[in-house]
């Protein structure tokens, strides 16, 4: 398990969500007017936040997990949310105290909060944990190590990221259909910076048909509906001065562009792409 430590003043700009920058915000506001309890920071927050706390209790020189919230149960042994969990009876809570026991014995040590990142084995691909932890005095002699934490997914921005700039010039679309389930034309979901360049278009795409563009509105069939399941099934069109590869998904299909080798007509109404096999 990987883990990287902030401490200080503020989360960093950069990595904070809206709930952690909330919830740090809150502590330091409560902390600061002498009204800081677990009940004003967890219970008086919005009830979807409530679900990411967890709060630990010093024993000695280790924490027990004397809570873990819904939320954050589930995402290690679905369908056990909100039960009361310790260290000794888990292994998620046995993998954390290890890993994490110095950075809360300083929230404690410091009654400052502490920022962590952290990745480890039951995190996906893409995603990474981030948590404030924040120290919450109950007596003069116990302070309860309050965390709150998110699991953030990457993936959406990097997967965005690749095809906005992928070398291969592609559109999706999601179907606009007849009566008889044949694709007529598409609303165009997404379109990558070398498709907007080979169709001279660098308008917005809300509410854009494929028909609009210059280059599809000769073409008034595009294949059936669906593909078959967990498959994927191309066909090729010719438009103008390009070659279009159809790429069929379950619920949208996929245009990758590329400069016609030699023209050729439109695919007929009553033609099936090449290589596509609709779904039985």
């Amino acid at each position: 398990m990987a883990i990287e430590v902030f401490y200080g003043t503020a989360i960093p700009r950069d990595l904070a969500t809206a709930g952690l920058e909330y919830v740090w915000t809150k502590w330091r506001t409560l902390a600061g007017t002498g009204g800081l309890s677990v009940q004003r920071l967890t219970e008086e927050s919005d009830p979807a936040l409530r679900d990411h706390f967890h709060y630990l209790l010093p024993v000695g020189d280790d924490f027990a997990y004397v809570y873990v919230g819904r939320t954050l149960v589930d995402s290690i042994k679905p369908g056990t949310g909100g039960t009361v969990l310790t260290r000794n009876d888990n292994d998620f809570a046995k993998d954390f105290a290890k890993d994490f026991a110095e950075v809360y014995r300083r929230v404690v040590r410091d009654m400052a909060p502490a920022f962590v990142r952290f990745t480890g084995p039951r995190a996906g691909p893409g995603t990474i944990w981030q948590q404030v932890a924040m120290p919450v005095p109950l007596t003069a002699d116990t302070t309860l190590v309050v965390c709150y934490s998110e699991l953030v997914n990457h993936q959406l921005e990097i997967y965005e990221h690749l095809f906005r700039t992928a070398r291969d010039a592609i559109a999706i679309a999601c179907p606009i259909t007849n009566d008889a389930g044949h694709v007529t034309d598409g609303w165009v979901l997404m379109m990558n910076d070398r498709a907007r360049e080979y169709l001279k278009f660098d308008g917005p795409i809300g509410n854009l048909r494929l028909r609009d563009l210059e280059a599809f509105n000769g073409i008034a069939f595009w294949g059936r509906i669906y593909a078959p399941r967990n498959a994927v099934t191309s066909g090729i069109v010719s438009a103008q001065d390009l070659e279009i590869e159809i790429l069929r998904f379950p619920h949208v299909f996929g245009l990758r562009l590329r400069p016609s080798s030699a023209a050729s007509p439109p695919l007929a109404p009553d033609a099936t792409p090449t290589g596509y096999v609709a779904a039985k």
